[in-house]
């Protein structure tokens, strides 16, 4: 590990190493179980907290193999999760996850951030969790969420933030093999500031959004609580490396 370095001044492009989508869904899903699932459950918690007394549809945006879908359809049982993702392999895996698990109000949809196959003001609740980054134009992203999020929709979209600390950005990336090491780094490389998404966020006219440090509750933290001590990233401050985009629901 101590041979990959990132230098993290410019925001960089994404790009892809893994040679099919086969095997790029199997490397997320062993990613996501091992490291990145309790992120999703405190996530979940958080929105489930703000959404009290409310239904509708949800739609996670790049939703891979459906860990936040499934998470916030247990929690939300009056809404109707829809992961969306770019990807077919990962839409047809949700779809396997969610059937194993026996979550039946969700639905996996093929389709792509910058054209949402949603009428307008019919989402009631945006999601995404380490999406952002991947996308090509989140200006358009950002304007297709606002018209089809209803009136009082509520965001939560997560991400990491490029000016993470190196020391943890480096901590975290031992945790990893290398190919999941290595696209990490990537990942914070091309990942936003939170200077950078607010002046997006204004643009898009999203006013009742802000851009802050990804922090949770202390209620979210204690249901957590026995997750949180078993996993590999325990200890890590998700402020330090993760930021969101949230609000609205009032």
């Amino acid at each position: 590990m101590g041979g990959l370095v990132m230098e993290r001044k410019e925001r960089i492009e994404e790009e892809f190493e893994l040679g099919d989508e086969g095997e790029a869904v199997q490397e997320y899903e062993a990613l996501t179980d091992d490291f990145l699932h309790i992120t999703a459950s405190l996530i979940a918690d958080e929105v489930a907290q703000s959404l009290k007394g409310r239904a509708g549809v949800a739609v996670d945006l790049g939703a891979g193999p459906g860990s936040l879908v499934m998470e916030m359809a247990v929690r939300l049982p009056q809404f109707l999760v829809i992961g969306l993702d770019i990807s077919l392999p990962m839409a047809q895996r949700g779809r396997e996850r969610a059937r194993a698990a026996g979550v039946e109000n969700v639905a996996f949809v093929v389709a792509d951030v910058h054209q949402l196959p949603f009428k307008s003001k019919f989402v009631e609740v945006i999601v995404s969790h380490g999406s952002m980054h991947h996308w090509r134009r989140v200006d358009i992203a950002l304007a297709e969420i606002r018209q089809v999020l209803a009136e009082k929709g509520f965001i939560y979209m997560s991400d990491l933030r490029r000016d993470a600390p190196d020391a943890v950005v480096q901590k975290i990336a031992a945790l990893l093999n290398e190919r999941q090491a290595r696209a990490f780094l990537n990942s914070v490389r091309a990942a936003y500031t939170i200077e950078e998404l607010s002046t997006l966020v204004e643009g898009a006219d999203l006013g009742h959004v802000r851009v802050e440090p990804e922090d949770f509750s202390r209620r979210t933290i204690m249901r957590n609580i026995e997750d949180l001590r078993r996993s590999p990233m325990r200890g890590m401050r998700q402020a330090t490396t993760n930021l969101r985009l949230v609000g609205g629901g009032d």
